[in-house]
């Protein structure tokens, strides 16, 4: 089963980038991730979404904070869907 990476890193100077990408298990997805938070800040503080009231967030959403506790991107692995099957 793939596991389907959704990333978006926020800028508020050049508009928030959305990254997606594939990968054979939960935890290089994870890894990739963590990574790229890393470029942004060294040690992202990464925990689970809690959702406004009333909103339905994406199973597993995760949003990464810098040191100062400024939001910058969130993300989410999950299985894909298409995985190899038809509707």
């Amino acid at each position: 089963m793939k596991i389907i990476l959704i990333l978006v890193l926020f800028n508020l100077q050049s508009g928030s980038e959305v990254i997606t990408a594939e990968f054979d298990d939960d935890r290089a997805c994870e890894l990739a991730a963590l990574r790229t938070f890393q470029g942004v800040t060294a040690e992202p503080d990464l925990r689970p979404l809690e959702p406004a009231s009333g909103a339905t967030p994406i199973d597993g959403t995760v949003i990464a904070r810098d040191s100062d506790g400024a939001e910058i991107g969130m993300y989410s692995c999950n299985p894909s869907r298409s995985d190899g099957q038809n509707g």
